[in-house]
């Protein structure tokens, strides 16, 4: 029998004026412990807001909830989507995917970019909306972004 799956979505807002190398370290540093976890997911930023999806075994999805939540280069994390019995990963060839909305934007990234921000500049985004919207972007033909 295979192993239980959970996926989860969240939002936060950065504490530490984050600046391109600052998420090159992040993104290495992410990479690594989620190698080590069987986390696979992808993270969007809109300065100042990070959207992230995660997912993998149950355990390790429940432990690095509480390590986002203790890591102080952010604020605010909001859950805001789960799926507690994923049938099959979505972003399984992905340790961390991660794109910085905007930056060198090619033309068909721009759309979805754009319908990105819209949703993270309400209060609280619509879960299942920002769970389409990463999925969507994970199937964009060379979605794969790398700092």
């Amino acid at each position: 029998m295979s192993e239980r799956l959970k996926q989860f979505a969240y939002i936060s807002h950065e504490l530490l004026d984050f600046q391109e190398e600052d998420l090159r370290g992040l993104l290495m540093q992410s990479r690594k412990k989620n190698k080590d976890m069987g986390l696979t997911g992808l993270l969007l930023f809109d300065k100042p807001v990070f959207m992230q999806v995660l997912e993998g075994p149950v355990a390790s999805i429940d432990q690095i909830i509480a390590d986002i939540r203790a890591d102080e280069r952010h604020h605010s994390m909001d859950i805001i989507y789960t799926n507690d019995d994923l049938k099959d990963r979505e972003f399984g060839n992905w340790r961390m995917g991660c794109r910085i909305l905007g930056n060198r934007t090619r033309d068909d990234y721009a759309q979805l970019d754009n319908r990105i921000r819209r949703l993270l500049s309400v209060g609280r985004p619509n879960g299942q909306l920002a769970h389409q919207l990463l999925v969507e972007f994970h199937a964009m033909k060379d979605a794969f972004l790398d700092l």
